[in-house]
């Protein structure tokens, strides 16, 4: 069962930092998932639609530039990131899930993809995953080989059949969704499956228990003790 750190490790630092992604790292993690979105044509990670909840910033992402976004601090002195700075630490070291926030992302996401020195970034290491299903019928269109996830925290039936339809990789219901007939589902249409988000040892126990492929978790290491 693999560890994916959910926004780095964002239940031991700051989320969506590059001290939570070293964080992660340095716990071994078996991939990293991050959120992205689209600032005036530039990749910022960042998971909210609003700056307060993670941030000293007052309002909505897209109501500010970037310059002021990264004047910001995202806790303990981080600042939000570029994804070209995520991409860089994280480098081939584990898996990169990038979670395409809001519309007009894919396209961006896969053009900074492409000029990756394929020489230190294998595209098999990457995962391009959302609940926008136009953002991924996109993706799938800029490139059918690229590793799609799609997720899912209701109408899992018609989440994967979606799935099926851009022949995804992964698919990554909610915990609230998972069950031992859904993983077999998944498995059966040749997907991986990826629950989100486990924390405490009762559930990592219990979807280790259903055959899972994966788990994101704000605690890697709990996973990692388990």
């Amino acid at each position: 069962m693999k560890v994916i750190g959910h926004r780095g490790a964002m239940g031991l630092a700051p989320e969506n930092t590059l001290l939570s992604f070293r964080k992660a790292l340095e716990l071994g993690v078996d991939g990293v998932e991050f959120d992205v979105q689209n600032i005036d044509g530039n990749l910022l990670v960042f998971h909210d639609d609003t700056l307060e909840r993670t941030t000293d910033g007052v309002g909505h992402i897209h109501q500010h530039s970037v310059e002021y976004l990264r004047t910001l601090d995202a806790g303990q002195g981080e600042q939000i990131p570029f994804l070209q700075e995520v991409i860089a630490l994280i480098g081939s070291k584990t898996m990169i899930n990038i979670e395409l926030k809001g519309v007009r992302t894919a396209s961006l996401v896969m053009h900074l993809v492409k000029l990756l020195d394929k020489d230190h970034y294998n595209k098999d290491n990457f995962i391009i995953s959302s609940y926008l299903f136009s953002e991924l019928f996109l993706i799938r269109q800029l490139d059918p080989d690229i590793k799609i996830g799609v997720i899912a925290d209701d109408q899992p039936d018609v989440a994967l059949s979606f799935a099926r339809d851009v022949n995804a990789y992964s698919f990554h219901p909610s915990l609230s969704l998972v069950s031992k007939e859904l993983v077999e589902q998944v498995h059966q249409e040749g997907m991986q499956l990826y629950v989100h988000t486990v924390n405490d040892s009762k559930n990592i126990a219990k979807v280790k228990a259903m055959g899972v492929d994966g788990v994101f978790t704000d605690y890697p290491d709990r996973v990692r003790g388990i």
